[in-house]
């Protein structure tokens, strides 16, 4: 505000009586209580947008832990058909031999297939989270945007 119009508002408020004078100061300090609150409930919305995130990062974390399971199951699987067939001169020589590689190989699979499991459950249940915590503040912000609306 340039100093002139600073000072047509000085003398304007001069002119004001007491009781214009109080309305104007209750109405700024409505104003700014108003503003205030809707500082904080931004700042909220903020924070709790955060945790969203900081969820879904998580499951980007589960995506990868899987992808790395199924690659450890796979050189298990690999490193072990590779020390029978050391062990068996080059080549399977006996039905026992490929069927005990088979069996491990179903075992490191089965392993794989909890472990990602387990992982999935956890995810999905992040997720779930993540995604009650955007309803709720959704709710929350719409439900305080309709009584902003009929208080004005």
């Amino acid at each position: 505000m340039g100093l002139f119009k600073a000072k047509q508002t000085g003398v304007k408020l001069k002119k004001l009586s007491r009781e214009e004078l109080v309305e104007i100061i209750y109405a700024l300090q409505k104003s700014e209580k108003s503003l205030k609150d809707e500082n904080d409930e931004l700042k909220k919305r903020i924070s709790e947008n955060e945790q969203v995130i900081s969820h879904f990062g998580t499951v980007a974390d589960a995506s990868q832990s899987l992808n790395d399971i199924f690659t450890e199951a796979q050189k298990a699987l690999e490193q072990y058909l590779l020390a029978i067939r050391v062990t068996a001169g080059g080549e399977y020589n006996s039905e026992v031999d490929v069927q005990l590689a088979q069996h491990k190989a179903e075992e490191i699979v089965a392993e794989a297939n909890r472990q990602a499991d387990e992982i999935l459950a956890e995810a999905r249940m992040k997720v779930d989270n993540a995604l009650e915590l955007v309803r709720r503040v959704d709710s929350e912000y719409s439900s305080q945007v309709a009584s902003d609306g009929e208080t004005e």
